[in-house]
């Protein structure tokens, strides 16, 4: 995963998206990012905790949607999580639950989540109680 310097870009395309962008920096998200012709179309961000990893920041600016780049993005995390040894992939979604769920996340009760993913910012204070929890197993 190559890790992006250019925030300002990711932060901008997050808020954009009315994704949470104030903490990447802070959290240490790592990111995969797909350009075309030097704009940053798409983006998505890995936190990694031992083996579980918390996948945040995922977003494709409006006119690239539907073209295969948040696929492309999602499989990239996913084999790169793999590389890392992770065991299992977390999230949270307000809005994308349907789309998580064919891509093999399933649903779960926030109470389960490992207590390195639940303490993060982003489960503990950014994203609301509403929030639909999901994991997908990389074993």
């Amino acid at each position: 995963m190559e890790e992006n310097h250019n925030f300002e870009h990711i932060k901008e395309l997050l808020k954009n998206n009315d994704l949470p962008y104030e903490d990447i920096i802070a959290s240490k998200v790592q990111f995969i990012t797909e350009e075309e012709n030097g704009v940053l179309v798409g983006c998505i961000g890995l936190e990694r905790y031992g083996e579980e990893g918390l996948l945040r920041s995922f977003a494709v600016r409006d006119k690239y949607k539907n073209k295969g780049i948040g696929k492309r993005l999602l499989n990239q995390l996913i084999d790169q999580s793999k590389t890392y040894g992770l065991k299992r992939l977390h999230l949270l979604t307000t809005t994308a639950d349907g789309y998580f769920d064919k891509n093999g996340f399933k649903t779960a009760d926030r109470a389960v989540a490992p207590n390195d993913i639940s303490l993060t910012k982003e489960f503990s204070e950014i994203c609301p109680s509403s929030s639909v929890y999901m994991i997908k197993s990389l074993c």
